[in-house]
């Protein structure tokens, strides 16, 4: 085989129980490097993504669609213990068991950590959370938004002056899913260097506290919260959204005395680097509503896109504020990075997914699979793991195909 086609994870195979997001989107991490993941649903209705929000073609949902490239998908019920002794049975020559269901639920099915490890020592067994495994909280129903909630995201986002707000995307569940796909990979490395398997878990929780450094610092040395600033950056000044004379924002950065000093020589206001009110960050910090009425002004005198074109030649950090629509579909450095891909479905026809979001020049990420569709790789991966075809039937819930027949 060329070896470029082989994937840093070729070889590896995992077992994945994870539904939704968080999990799912960090298996799909490692389905991307080559790892062979086999989604293990329940028979009836599969992920509960599967069923999610309000829009499917032909039947699929463009949640899971998202998130479930270079898959295969089994069905197997894990209440009933003919399902549970044919997953541990898989268990026995996988690498990895990955799930994320609420605390508990493994150990109730019988699939926990201890009773994989008995079959399979050198296991890799990952659980992801909203809470982490133990705790006050372990036991909570929650998804992401609920962990933005508690994390204190929420409280910090939103305009000065107003509510608390969700963030726009689910960094939380995003965050975890990275941690998860790195948690297994340095676990793997570790047993080729050690010899030994290991448990491992992650949660929504650590990912997203984790995700608001450095507030930590600053709120536990303050001994305040970080105030709702809108697009505004608690100790950086200016760095923030601004409108130009056409309606539309723009952001501008300026997080060094020497992208502030450009900013104003830009602006023609070398004025304002005089200015004791805005010499250095501390006293712009000071200042920041004084400032802000200035270069709002300011700005008001041209376009967006003229301050974009204008800021960027003088070396500021600064972007236009598009939809996610347009960046998606427009935007000539995401075009350019190849960033949304097209994947062939066997019902949906052609569906677009976000790339995966690391290069690796030597052995590139392939895109081999279409998501699944509800245990379409059921009688081949059992077979692979050498189950009879009556074993196979059994577990469908058919009967045996018969010889030169394909089940």
């Amino acid at each position: 085989m060329d070896k470029k086609q082989v994937g840093p994870l070729s070889g590896y195979r995992i077992l994945d129980l994870t539904v939704m997001t968080a999990g799912p989107v960090g298996t799909v991490l490692l389905a991307d490097l080559g790892a062979d993941v086999i989604k293990v649903e329940e028979p009836k209705a599969g992920d509960l993504s599967r069923n999610l929000g309000n829009q499917f073609v032909e039947g699929e949902s463009v949640q899971f669609l998202s998130q479930n490239r270079n898959k295969r998908s089994i069905r197997l019920d894990l209440k009933s213990p003919k399902g549970r002794d044919a997953f541990l049975r898989m268990a026995e020559h996988a690498d990895v068991v990955v799930e994320n269901f609420r605390p508990g639920t493994v150990d109730r099915l019988g699939i926990d950590y201890e009773a994989v490890k008995a079959r399979n020592p050198m296991i890799v067994y990952a659980s992801v959370s909203a809470f982490g495994q133990t705790g006050p909280y372990a036991a909570w129903p929650a998804n992401d938004p609920i962990v933005q909630a508690v994390a204190g995201l929420m409280d910090m986002t939103g305009e000065a002056g107003g509510n608390p707000v969700r963030l726009g995307a689910p960094l939380p569940d995003f965050g975890a899913a990275a941690l998860l796909a790195f948690g297994i990979s340095a676990a793997l490395l570790h047993r080729e260097r050690h010899g030994e398997g290991q448990r491992i878990d992650t949660s929504l929780l650590s990912a997203a506290l984790f995700s608001t450094i450095p507030r930590d610092g600053e709120t536990l040395r303050s001994g305040k919260a970080p105030e709702r600033l809108g697009s505004g950056h608690p100790t950086m000044v200016p760095y923030r959204n601004y409108q130009g004379s056409d309606g539309r924002y723009f952001f501008a950065a300026c997080f060094t005395e020497k992208f502030w000093q450009n900013l104003c020589r830009a602006l023609g206001r070398k004025d304002l680097l005089s200015d004791e009110r805005f010499v250095g960050n501390p006293a712009r910090t000071a200042n920041r509503h004084a400032l802000d009425v200035i270069l709002e002004q300011q700005f008001l005198l041209h376009t967006a896109e003229y301050w974009v074109a204008h800021l960027s030649a003088a070396d500021v950090p600064c972007a236009i504020v598009q939809d996610y629509h347009t960046a998606l579909t427009q935007d000539p450095q995401i075009a350019h990075n190849h960033a949304v891909v097209e994947i062939e479905h066997p019902l949906a026809g052609r569906v677009t997914n976000i790339a995966s979001p690391v290069n690796f020049h030597g052995s590139p990420v392939a895109y081999r699979r279409a998501p699944p569709t509800l245990g379409q790789h059921t009688a081949e991966v059992l077979a692979e793991f050498g189950f009879a075809e009556e074993e196979i039937a059994a577990l469908e819930g058919r009967e045996p195909a018969a010889v030169g027949e394909k089940s």
